[in-house]
């Protein structure tokens, strides 16, 4: 577990001085001997690796492992083969790490092997075996040293061989075995194989995973020998976002405990506490004297070691599993989490209060109890402690907590102290059979309200603000206590605003105000206060001639797990536990018409719920979400509605908000499409098709004799020019200006907010009406198109009747509007008004052109079905010359 805080600057002098006494006594170093005689033959296979299948210029042809239980040896022999230039670079060291108080390595052969010569590089003084510290990063110093080989002269095409044994187990396991066999490799291996080697009777344990090789049992002598092999092994990629626990790679764990009950006696013998003395005792009374309860003394003795005992591990040999005594952590004052899990124990004991300690593991968490019984299941200790022993319904989430000693600055009350999610661990108490769970303990959870004051759009001279308050609770206050203690203020300001600035690049950021902070430690929340000044909040888009603005909701989409738009081949990963009550709230100028809607998924793994409403009396459009995981993962079967989900509610994330008008708002790159009304115009318009083509029957000249129709000429140019554009104008008006209201769900739902529920069911009704009507006349224009330039006979009477009904229509359309949304739609009332006079100037002149104009009765005569081609006469072209548009 890694600490929170806290230098080590002043116990790195005196580690160092234990390494160095323990160096003097045995100086590690490595040993060339010959390869151990119970070693099983084996001769390498496989295919050699393709040129795709090759990383880093070289692959390995050959791994061998050998385990000898008895002889407490693991061999390996590996042959490594450079193919390219930077192999040479990336291949040519070796390189195997050891902890001296207990292993120590000897190398049993190294050669290259060039055009079929051997050519040995087994010296000795070329190995330089130096200290490393592989954990320092997170405060633990192991006392692991490297033994390291530069190899010479190495070439292109050459192969490495190399084989050694690690000697020697750690004694605190008590001459026990638990381990695992790899069969996978991160690149291209020829061959695999591996070996357990161990003496008649002794029983060994083994689970496979993944379906590994066949295992083979055979009788060698006095030994039982287990082997696997594997030829031409590839690596088993895995997708992004994967749960921690989850593995596809076959292997085998190997284990010489029987039972977790073993594994418990195991534990039980390094947690026996003995009589505290000293100043650790003193220290304890002086706790039992100042605590009125007992409630009281475990807050103060958890505290005490969460805070002051700040985690630092010397986990050399046996300390790797085994605590150091707690006077020992009480007077050093620093402790990895079994030395700090013993300590408290020891204090809770003294004072008869009920703990044990709890191992975990933070990888398997609740799939522990899938793997062996062993010590090495786990890698962290913590500690449950009774708190009740009597009252009504008792049961173990009632009578104990869970505390992690290694969680410093934890928050709350003894009742309300949050908890890892650690899913399973192992009592260590006597009689304990099995893994147990661990119940979720105040996992904590996130409230944000972002306010967002918006200028009227194109004012550049009101400055928008964003004030941002987050309030972290249980588990996430902790986090957050932890990161501001050791944060500087001054970086914490600069990176908060950066946030806001490459979230909204086009705007300008400043800070407003200080960043606020305020943590109520006791009743354990951590609120974060954030204010900024924001120019340019508008953008303005050329092609459309608006304004618009984007909302973001960036704070929730960082903590969403956002899948790759490609097949899905394994479960996925989710922050877990988590619980985040995000509200955007949008201060408008003015009257705005927004989407008004809400919906919530609920699935195994996690629940979404999403409301957009429109404040009317506050001009606020307000966004809700509500956002909780259930589970650590999404199953792979899952995989599918999960990217869905998740989508829905990101384009849910991302609004564009424009200049205020019916279709003011959409969603960035979202389906926000009203299907059910674009359905319906389809179905109008081929219904309408369908009448207008019985129309076009329509001839009231028919039977009658004419002569060929004129030339258009006159007046009729200027109508001409209408005919042809008028259904491609109407019909771009439809999709332009008012797709966005008819066939969008946000256009559906405009003015909810604004009055009640029966302003927005009267304003829909008026929607289908208006849009079905706009459809009509859009077929209607084509027809009218057509018999205008096919000379129709009916052309008069069915373009007077389009005018008429077009003006009735405005006219209707206006008044509707004025009556019932007058308050609501204001913007176009200008542009409604020149519509009606425009309309109404248009009926008044062309109507009576078209019922007396001589032109348009000599143009438009034609009728349906007529095939008779009449030649004009000298009588009529000398009516021709006769042209009175306007009698």
């Amino acid at each position: 577990m890694t600490p929170n805080s806290a230098s080590v600057k002043s116990c790195l002098l005196a580690f160092f001085l234990v390494i160095s006494g323990l160096n003097l006594a045995a100086v590690p170093s490595v040993n060339v001997k010959p390869a151990p005689a119970w070693l099983l033959p084996v001769t390498p296979a496989g295919k050699a690796a393709s040129a795709k299948d090759v990383s880093g210029g070289y692959y390995m042809s050959f791994v061998d492992t050998q385990i000898n239980l008895d002889q407490k040896t693991t061999y390996q022999k590996f042959v490594r083969e450079i193919v390219t230039e930077a192999g040479i670079q990336n291949g040519s060291e070796f390189s195997v790490t050891f902890d001296p108080l207990y292993e120590h390595i000897d190398i049993h052969d190294v050669a290259v092997i060039r055009n079929g010569q051997r050519i040995p590089q087994m010296n000795v003084s070329d190995f330089k075996v130096i200290p490393v510290e592989t954990d320092r990063q997170r405060f633990i110093y192991n006392g692991y040293y490297a033994a390291s080989l530069i190899l010479k002269d190495i070439r292109k095409g050459d192969k490495i061989e190399i084989s050694y044994s690690r000697i020697g187990w750690n004694p605190v396991f008590q001459n026990k075995y638990s381990g695992s066999l790899s069969f996978y490799s991160f690149d291209y291996t020829s061959h695999i194989h591996a070996a357990v080697i161990s003496k008649k009777g002794r029983k060994i344990f083994l689970r496979e995973f993944n379906n590994p090789p066949a295992k083979t049992v055979k009788a060698s002598g006095d030994n039982d020998v287990y082997e696997w092999d594997l030829k031409n092994v590839k690596n088993i990629p895995y997708d992004d976002y994967v749960p921690y626990w989850y593995n596809k790679q076959p292997f085998v764990q190997i284990s010489e405990f029987a039972s977790w009950e073993e594994v418990v006696n195991w534990g039980l013998g390094f947690y026996q506490t003995p009589p505290i003395g000293g100043a650790l005792k003193a220290k304890v009374e002086e706790w039992k004297k100042s605590s009125n309860t007992k409630f009281e003394f475990i807050e103060k003795a958890i505290r005490f070691v969460q805070d002051e005992i700040r985690y630092l591990g010397i986990e050399t040999g046996e300390n790797s599993h085994k605590p150091h005594r707690p006077e020992d952590v009480f007077a050093q004052r620093y402790g990895d989490c079994k030395d700090k899990a013993f300590l408290l124990c020891a204090i809770l004991r003294y004072n008869a209060i009920e703990c044990d300690p709890f191992l975990v593991d933070s990888y398997k968490g609740a799939r522990l109890s899938e793997y062996l019984p062993a010590p090495t299941d786990f890698n962290h200790v913590v500690v449950r402690i009774r708190i009740r022993d009597e009252g009504p319904r008792l049961n173990d989430a009632d009578a104990f907590i869970f505390a992690d000693a290694t969680v410093s600055l934890q928050g709350g009350t003894l009742s309300t102290f949050s908890f890892p999610a650690y899913g399973q661990g192992l009592l260590l108490k006597a009689g304990q059979k099995k893994p147990m769970s661990v119940p979720l303990q105040h996992p904590g959870y996130v409230t944000a309200i972002e306010d967002i004051y918006l200028p009227a759009p194109g004012d550049t001279s009101l400055t928008g603000l964003i004030q941002a308050k987050t309030v972290y609770f249980q588990k996430d206050a902790d986090e957050m206590r932890s990161y501001f203690q050791e944060s500087v203020q001054a970086e914490n300001e600069e990176n908060y605003l950066n946030y806001y600035r490459d979230t909204y690049k086009h705007a300008q950021f400043e800070i407003s105000d200080t960043l606020e902070y305020y943590d109520q430690r006791e009743a354990n929340n951590f609120s974060l206060v954030e204010r900024y000044s924001m120019k340019n909040a508008w953008q303005f888009d050329s092609t459309r001639k608006k304004y618009y603005f984007n909302v973001l909701g960036k704070l929730l989409y960082d903590q969403l797990t956002i899948l790759p738009n490609r097949k899905r081949k394994d479960p996925i990963h989710l922050k877990y536990p988590y619980h985040n009550t995000y509200t955007i709230r949008v201060h408008m100028p003015g009257p705005w018409n927004v989407p008004s809607e809400s919906w919530n998924i609920e699935r195994a793994a996690y629940r979404i719920a999403f409301k957009s409403q429109f404040i009317a009396a506050e001009n606020v459009w307000e966004l809700s979400y509500d956002y909780e995981t259930l589970q650590d993962h999404v199953a792979l079967s899952q995989a599918a509605e999960y990217r869905k989900d998740i989508e829905k509610l990101t384009n849910n994330l991302e609004f564009q908000l424009s200049d205020p008008g019916i279709s003011s708002v959409s969603n960035v790159g979202s389906d926000d499409a009203n299907w059910w009304m674009i359905v319906l115009a389809l179905l109008t318009l081929a219904a309408t098709i369908v009448a207008l083509r019985k129309c076009y029957r329509y001839s009231p000249l028919a039977g009658q004799y004419h002569y060929p129709a004129r030339e258009i000429g006159g007046w009729l140019i200027f109508i001409s020019f209408s005919m042809a554009v008028q259904p491609f104008v109407l019909l771009a008006s439809i999709l332009v200006n008012l797709g966005g209201v008819y066939f969008t769900k946000s256009g559906w739902n405009a003015i909810a907010g604004y009055g009640d529920s029966g302003s927005l069911i009267l304003y829909q009704i008026f929607l289908v009406v208006e849009m079905l009507l706009n459809v009509v006349f859009i077929a209607f224009a084509s027809f009218i198109s057509i018999l205008f330039f096919k000379k129709r006979d009916s052309f008069p009477y069915f373009f007077s009747i389009f005018l008429g009904a077009n003006l009735l229509f405005v006219l209707a359309d206006s008044l509707v509007t004025s009556l019932l949304f007058g308050d609501i739609v204001t913007t176009a009332s200008d542009g409604l008004g020149r519509d009606i006079v425009r309309q109404v100037i248009t009926a008044a002149l062309i109507i009576p052109y078209l019922q007396k104009s001589t032109r348009v009765k000599q143009t438009f005569v034609n009728t349906y079905g007529e095939n008779l081609i009449h030649e004009p006469s000298q009588t009529s072209q000398a009516v021709d010359n006769v042209d009175s548009e306007l009698s």
